[in-house]
């Protein structure tokens, strides 16, 4: 889990409905609204797991996002992020059972 109890609230919330992170190109975009947000001086977020890390488990993608989430935090744009997170159809997420959430499909 995050360092974060609204983070971590999301992340439970999501999972519990099977959903660990936007899919293919919802991701994508989530990234680069995040990365519009960068401060100058700063790093930038954390990359999406998709392309050819998309075969990684639910759970390391769920994970990904939470760092996502924590960088938004500390950007000064996690209101703007968790809005696109929860506006965002349940059919455009990763998603799987949670028996499995833990294995890759590699």
């Amino acid at each position: 889990m995050s360092a974060n109890p609204q983070i971590d609230q999301m992340l439970l919330t999501w999972k519990a409905q099977g959903l660990s992170s936007p899919a293919g190109m919802y991701w994508q975009r989530f990234y680069d609204l995040l990365r519009s947000k960068k401060q100058q001086a700063g790093s930038g977020p954390p990359v999406p797991l998709i392309l050819a890390a998309s075969g990684e488990s639910n759970g390391a993608k769920q994970r990904r996002l939470a760092s996502q989430l924590e960088w938004a935090i500390e950007n000064g744009c996690f209101e703007e992020a968790a809005l696109y997170l929860s506006e965002l159809p349940a059919d455009k997420w990763n998603s799987g059972s949670l028996d499995k959430w833990d294995r890759g499909n590699y």
